[in-house]
């Protein structure tokens, strides 16, 4: 009887650790959804409109769940950034690996830029483009930016290590040259008005490729050579 007893008693508590876990998952699913929906609502509503009531509606939970997650709006937006870097992360990291490993050199090299320029034209780099704006007169949302985006720098640093690897060795003439792609390509990603957008960016594109390929070749006495030995003194 008394082992009966004993093995009626584990089984009780092995069932209810299945439902620990089961409602562990559900409540992480139901985080993840509300997440989801507060980025959806920074694309298509803009920061500034953002409420938890839209997001909760978005979201489709109560807003008892939704103050269960996240009793302010402030912890929302912690952690809606914090969700969609590691988005951005994982979007990145994706369209890098999906580059076939047929390309080599500098066909692998102008891959990694239309990887890059992907990317960068994405929900996701829309979502935090429309953050970074905001930030601009939001100084509690710009230290939670900041904080994100060094993250993201540092990996997208350690991406083009990969990327660039014959060129990575170059020092400050490599890093330099990091700085203008990532700006150019930032900045041709924001200017969404530009007349004839789609005819020009694949000229620009094609323009950023050749110029790299040539930057790595030119002298000391050339522009890169100047302006990458000024940052040495």
């Amino acid at each position: 009887m008394a082992v009966a007893k004993t093995q009626q008693t584990k089984k009780a508590s092995g069932e209810g650790d299945e439902d620990i876990s089961w409602q562990a998952q559900k409540s992480a699913m139901t985080r993840d959804r509300i997440l989801d929906a507060a980025i959806s609502c920074f694309i298509n509503l803009g920061y500034t409109n953002v409420t938890t009531a839209k997001v909760a509606s978005t979201a489709g939970v109560s807003r008892g769940a939704m103050l269960h997650h996240f009793p302010s709006k402030t912890e929302l937006i912690q952690a809606a950034v914090e969700y969609l870097h590691g988005k951005l992360l994982e979007d990145y990291t994706q369209r890098v690996n999906a580059i076939p490993k047929t390309k080599k050199g500098k066909q692998h090299r102008r891959a990694g830029l239309d990887a890059y320029w992907d990317h960068l034209t994405g929900d996701l780099a829309v979502a935090y483009h429309e953050l970074c704006v905001a930030g601009r007169t939001d100084p509690e949302l710009k230290q939670i930016l900041q904080s994100a985006s060094a993250r993201f720098a540092e990996h997208v640093h350690q991406t083009n290590a990969v990327l660039f690897k014959e060129w990575n060795d170059r020092g400050d003439r490599y890093l330099l040259a990091m700085d203008v792609t990532k700006f150019m390509m930032e900045g041709m990603a924001v200017g969404q008005l530009t007349v004839d957008r789609k005819e020009r960016i694949p000229v620009l594109l094609d323009y950023l490729s050749d110029r790299l390929e040539e930057i790595f070749k030119e002298g000391e006495s050339s522009a890169i050579g100047r302006h990458s030995a000024a940052k040495k003194k």
